[in-house]
């Protein structure tokens, strides 16, 4: 059947997942009148009782403590033994619970069994992806990190040590490793045929280097050896811009070690405003919002793996964006390309990322009127194209890949109103030459850091160094005038 399992390493991956798992909602027949235009088995995992088929998200999401919102991980199913009423029973001890929120209308509407409606939503109450999501997820696929508390991530027992350096992230992972590794297990027996893995985590953070931890254990587990090591292990890394200089020390890590571990690497930038693509509902600060922005890019990737008619698998998508450079991971450009008059758009722009490092809480992502919304880490005029890759619908122009719904995620009613017009878009994600530049002022950064606390964030300076130098020697074609040296 081609399956997808999807890990969510964050709360801003859960609330881009949860959009494309109610977009896969949507595709559910209820009826036996609706007419499938998709598989229903590639990103959901079936399960029969009673005659009945269930279905359920087959991902497995990481979160803070609380970071579920009003969802328990018994909300839909039969609760097990709670040690806290057991405490309670034998030994008199009263176990302080942190109160969970109230269901938001749009959830009471959904358990009623009746449809929500789009004005439901606020952003006051999604800022938990849980707010929104509209399937039932398996108790096995919500992992908890009950050391930090949501949302800001500090430490329960010493609240100065909070979820920001890659080491921290790290040690973390180790908290989850088993439950982790146990639940994906399970997922990967349970599948016919496997195409691939997505990983979603922040990445200018601790969840980097939480992520890097797991991607390394799932590679040298399950695919690393023989035919499994040809799967697609995809990891989409979502950046901030203007974060500080310990962010920007993790951020170069986290880079670094997805790029490495995974076989397609996409790091999207978020978006900041965009005059004329977002009406002036749009918060680049609200997690929701972000969330959609960043939809419109994947769900246009995963309408392909599913639609029931030619489906495109991600083992093909990698190899029009690798052309055989099995090493040249990186997607930085990424542009969304709506049909509307040019005037009425805005365009964000990558940032000179050691602006970032000098002066960071100065630095503003630049906007100019354009029918194109840039998702990528680095894209610089003049620089050489190495591959693209085109998804559309029928009517695009030079298409690489072929979807007539992409504009499916839009029409959900979990999808906030921040776009003036529903309009056709188009993705375009490429490899080029340009990451050279941002390869190269990372590794300018990494040279120049002395202090301990920062030498512990980078690990290995010497071998940074030598990872992040081989990454740029993979983006070099033919021979290069740029100087690659630090000086």
């Amino acid at each position: 059947m081609h399956e997808v399992i999807s890990f969510a390493n964050s709360q801003s991956a859960g609330h881009l997942l949860a959009q494309l798992y109610n977009v896969q909602e949507s595709h559910l027949a209820y009826t036996k009148e609706k007419k499938l235009t998709h598989s229903n088995n590639v990103f959901l995992a079936p399960t029969k009782v009673n005659g009945r088929t269930n279905y359920y998200p087959r991902t497995l999401n990481v979160e803070f403590s609380g970071g579920y919102g009003f969802l328990g991980k018994y909300e839909y199913h039969e609760k097990s033994t709670d040690v806290s009423d057991l405490a309670e029973l034998y030994g008199g001890v009263v176990m302080e619970k942190q109160p969970k929120p109230d269901k938001n209308e749009y959830q009471k509407c959904l358990d009623a069994g009746k449809k929500p409606d789009r004005s439901m939503l606020t952003d006051s109450n999604t800022q938990c992806w849980t707010s929104y999501n509209k399937l039932i997820y398996r108790p096995s696929s919500l992992l908890e990190l009950l050391e930090f508390n949501h949302p800001d991530g500090c430490n329960k027992r010493f609240p100065r040590l909070r979820f920001d350096d890659f080491p921290v992230g790290q040690t973390a992972y180790k908290d989850v490793q088993y439950d982790a590794d146990e639940t994906f297990r399970r997922n990967l027996e349970a599948l016919d045929n496997i195409q691939g893995i997505n990983f979603v985590t922040e990445s200018n953070n601790a969840w980097g280097g939480f992520t890097n931890e797991l991607m390394v254990d799932v590679k040298d587990e399950y695919f690393n050896n023989g035919a499994n090591s040809k799967h697609n292990l995809w990891s989409y890394g979502l950046f901030s811009p203007n974060v500080g200089t310990k962010n920007i020390l993790t951020e170069i890590r986290s880079f670094v070690g997805l790029a490495n571990s995974s076989t397609l690497f996409v790091p999207i930038m978020v978006p900041s405003a965009c005059a004329g693509f977002f009406n002036a509902n749009y918060d680049s600060s609200n997690l929701w919002h972000r969330g959609a922005v960043l939809s419109l890019l994947v769900n246009s990737i995963w309408g392909l793996n599913c639609q029931e008619s030619l489906p495109i698998r991600m083992a093909e998508i990698e190899a029009e964006l690798l052309r055989g450079f099995s090493k040249r991971t990186i997607v930085n450009e990424i542009e969304i390309s709506a049909k509307k008059p040019p005037a009425q758009f805005g365009i964000v722009q990558d940032v000179n990322i050691m602006d970032y490092y000098s002066n960071p809480e100065k630095i503003t992502a630049p906007t100019s009127d354009s029918n194109k919304l840039s998702l990528g880490v680095s894209n610089i005029e003049g620089s050489q194209q190495l591959s693209s890759a085109l998804i559309g619908d029928a009517s695009s122009e030079n298409a690489t890949f072929i979807n007539n719904q992409m504009k499916e995620v839009v029409e959900q009613d979990s999808f906030p109103q921040i776009l003036d017009k529903v309009s056709d878009f188009s993705v375009s994600m490429r490899q080029s030459t340009a990451i050279r530049h941002k390869l190269k002022e990372y590794k300018q950064i990494v040279s120049r850091v002395r202090l301990p606390h920062h030498l512990e964030i980078i690990g290995e300076k010497g071998e940074l160094i030598e990872e992040i130098s081989a990454l740029i020697e993979e983006y070099t074609v033919g021979y290069s005038d740029e100087s690659d040296s630090d000086d």
